[in-house]
This record gives structure tokens, C-alpha cells and sequence, in this order.
């Protein structure tokens, strides 16, 4: 786990999207940052110190100050991905230039204001699961839309900056790679969170990621402890509690959003959950 040190200021110097072209690669030899790279869609391969990582939707990339790295997007279905550059230490005396040093011959690479530590941020593998890694990609997000709004506004990307390091400090990335699932996996699990109003069948699961029914239900045994419509129904309750936390909506409102069209089948599934019934959860929230 790396500290953020009270004399340590981070500033976030780059962050952009990029769409990879069916089997492109892209070699940056001297990455001055510590970046952290998430797939977005599609896969590839990506390579950095000495250590190569097979990734797709969902999988989160740190890589250290300093670094080489390499993409290979894959022929079918090449990766569309998130990238994010802080400088762990950015003197104050310098104005910061939001620039991600990278190649041979950048006068960047030589900036004497901009200070890192190649062994404080060791190469680590993530997936949104954890929670770290998908805070860090959604500080990532809005970094790419405040840079493509134009002016750089110093204080707010040091601030954003000490954020993401914060973050990074529980990312706890050892625990991650021991645990991560399979990729395929991730897939069918963000395909039922953006689909958890609608029917899922396994059928329909097992082919957002191009896997058998089979495949499909042994994966989530193995890797979950369950079957997929176990894991299904408690995403579908888990996200019925926040509604009704969070929300002035009705029992039946709540049953529609997370795929119960019956409320009161919708009711007994929570009760069994919760111990309570849906009504009654929402009452004892504390409204604004």
C-alpha cells in the first residue's frame, strides 16, 4: 500500500479516451507519470514492466512512475480505453504543464519540478470490483471532461490529483490480481447491472459474453459461490434497498426499476432479503 505523504502535491497532468483499431499496437517508452489505464469496451493485451496482462471490460491497469508500456488491441474487438496521468510531486514553484512526458527527446522527461518514485507505485491488475480501482476510474472520467472543457485550472487537478492518491493508497492491488475474475465474467456481470429491469435469461447473459449456458453458470458457481440467478436476484434486491433509501418512489416503482413487473412477488423477494418489506425499509430512512 502507498501513503500519500502530508508534503507530497499530486496534480493530475493528462487523462483522454482512445479507441484502438482492429490488432493496433502502441509502444510510449518513457511514460513520466503514474498512470492508470481502464477498458471501457473490447480487449487487448497490455504490457509493462516485465509483466503482461490479458484485459477486457472492466479491468483496471496501474502502472508505476516511469514506465514502458505497450498495447496490442486485439483483432476482434479491439479495446476502446480510459486513460489517467498524475505526477506524484509537482513543485509549486513551477507553473504545472498539463502534458504527459512519453517519448524520446520530450524536454518534459527532464522537467526538474516533476518528482516520482518508480518503486512506491508497483504495476497492479484491478477490475471495477474493486472499489478503489473504480473510484480512481471515475475521478479519470471527469479529469478527461474538465480537460476537454479547455482552461487548465491549476488547484482543481492538484486537488484531483491528492484524490486519486488517496484512492490509490487503498487499492490494496496484491489482494486484486489474487482475486480478480475472469474477464468473461465481468462482462456478464456489468451486462446484468445495465440490464437489471429487463428479463435475463441465462441464455441472454451467456451471450453478452460470448460464452455457452454451460460456461456461463460455471463460471458464477465458481467464482461467486452461486448460481446466476442467485447472484441476478441479489443485485436486482441490493439495488431495490438503495431506490427505496434513496428515493421518494413507490414500492411498485421500485419493483419495475429492478425487474419484479408483480409487486408483490417483488414485496416476499425483499422480505425474505431484508427481514422487513419494502415499505417499511423505505420508512425508517431518514429523509432530506
Amino acid at each position: 500500500m502507498t501513503l500519500l505523504h502530508p508534503d507530497d502535491d499530486p496534480v493530475v497532468v493528462g487523462a483522454n479516451w482512445y479507441r484502438f483499431t482492429s490488432g493496433e499496437q502502441i509502444v510510449n517508452p518513457h511514460v513520466m507519470s503514474v498512470s492508470f489505464i481502464w477498458i471501457v469496451s473490447g480487449g487487448g493485451e497490455i504490457r509493462a514492466g516485465g509483466q503482461s496482462w490479458t484485459v477486457d471490460a472492466q479491468h483496471v491497469v496501474r502502472l508505476p512512475w516511469h514506465h514502458r508500456v505497450e498495447y496490442r488491441a486485439n483483432r476482434r474487438g479491439p479495446f476502446h480505453i480510459g486513460t489517467l496521468h498524475v505526477v506524484p510531486r509537482y513543485d509549486r514553484s513551477a507553473p504545472v504543464i498539463p502534458r504527459v512526458a512519453h517519448l524520446p527527446g520530450d524536454p518534459l522527461l527532464d522537467d526538474p519540478a516533476r518528482h516520482g518514485d518508480a518503486a512506491a507505485f508497483r504495476p497492479g491488475l484491478s477490475t471495477m470490483r474493486n472499489a478503489a480501482a473504480r473510484r480512481i476510474t471515475e475521478f479519470g472520467t471527469i479529469a478527461i471532461e474538465r480537460l476537454g472543457e479547455g482552461a487548465f485550472d491549476e488547484e482543481y487537478f492538484r486537488a484531483l490529483g491528492r484524490l486519486i492518491l488517496f484512492e490509490n493508497a487503498a487499492w490494496a492491488d496484491s489482494h486484486a490480481q489474487q482475486t480478480a475474475v475472469p474477464g468473461s465474467l465481468e462482462l456478464m456481470m456489468t451486462f446484468i447491472r445495465h440490464h437489471i429491469a429487463e428479463p435475463l435469461t441465462v441464455a441472454r447473459v451467456a451471450e453478452a459474453a460470448r460464452c455457452s449456458e454451460t460456461t456461463a453458470q460455471r463460471l458464477f458457481t465458481r467464482h461467486t459461490g452461486e448460481s446466476m440467478q442467485a447472484w441476478i436476484r441479489q443485485v436486482r434486491l441490493r439495488e431495490a434497498g438503495s431506490l427505496l433509501r434513496t428515493t421518494g418512489m413507490r414500492v411498485s416503482e421500485v419493483a419495475q426499476l429492478v425487474g419484479y413487473p408483480d409487486p408483490l412477488y417483488f414485496s416476499r423477494a425483499f422480505r425474505r432479503a431484508y427481514g422487513v418489506s419494502p415499505t417499511q425499509f423505505a420508512r425508517d430512512t431518514v429523509r432530506p
